[in-house]
């Protein structure tokens, strides 16, 4: 009993000087960085406000996988924790950037915008073309409880959806 409180208060006290350090150290920085002009480096400046990439534990990071209805053309599309997305979908391949916030909306819809930064120029499954530097698209998916596939959807509504995409393991 002892011992395990001896480490509690160890632990305490080495939280307390690690806190005073931190605060030392970053008064310390900054004093210097104005006695020498310097301003913030924008690489290590607060990031800005605007929705980022998706971080490592959202349920979109991954590889996700949909056949068409009656169709052997597949779209495949591998969702980074950096914001890019690599797509195929028949002779099409496509890279773009997308933002997605970290939590759904009350209706349980996350708004997923992507804009195709890098196209081959061939069709997609559906026929389609997507130019590089195309306008952006807001699509709404919604994950199943699982978490293991989701739909995509026209609005934050079940009316206009395809899918489901399932996780490729």
């Amino acid at each position: 009993m002892k011992t395990s409180l001896r480490y509690i208060s160890f632990i305490h006290k080495s939280r307390a000087s690690c806190a005073l350090a931190g605060v030392v150290f970053a008064a310390l920085f900054s004093s210097l960085a104005t006695a020498q002009g310097l301003k913030p480096s924008p690489s290590i400046a607060a990031p800005a406000s605007a929705p980022a990439a998706a971080p490592a534990a959202h349920p979109l990071v991954g590889t996700w996988s949909w056949t068409l209805p009656g169709k052997t053309c597949t779209e495949t599309w591998q969702y980074r924790a950096d914001g890019k997305r690599l797509g195929t979908s028949g002779e099409e391949v496509t890279q773009s950037d997308y933002q997605v916030p970290a939590k759904p909306t009350t209706t349980g819809f996350y708004p997923l915008t992507e804009t195709v930064t890098n196209s081959n120029g061939k069709r997609d499954c559906s026929g389609d073309l997507h130019a590089d530097g195309d306008e952006s698209v807001i699509r709404f998916i919604q994950f199943s409880p699982k978490q293991d596939q989701f739909i995509v959807c026209k609005a934050a509504s079940l009316e206009a959806c395809f899918g489901p995409l399932k996780r490729v393991p």
